[in-house]
């Protein structure tokens, strides 16, 4: 189970800084837009701490109905590719 949570904070850690990235927001804007202090934003695009519940679901409501599901579609298929390896 720990395995799947580090897979699952990997992908959303990466999720976020790609959507950062791909609309050129600073780690401050970032923060305020998912509601954490900058410094906690910082830890947590760095992988020292993961996102937590809310600010993950923060971030869905940041995107489109498409960008979800696409990224919902995305975790899915990732999980079960690792249910299917072991």
């Amino acid at each position: 189970m720990e395995h799947k949570k580090k897979m699952f904070q990997e992908f959303i850690r990466v999720q976020i800084h790609d959507y950062r990235s791909g609309r050129a927001y600073t780690q401050e804007q970032m923060a305020e837009l998912l509601h954490v202090a900058p410094r906690s934003y910082f830890d947590q695009e760095h992988g020292k701490y993961g996102f937590s519940a809310v600010t993950v679901i923060f971030y869905f409501l940041m995107l489109s109905r498409e960008e979800a599901l696409s990224l919902l579609e995305e975790l899915d298929g990732l999980l079960n590719e690792e249910i299917e390896d072991e």
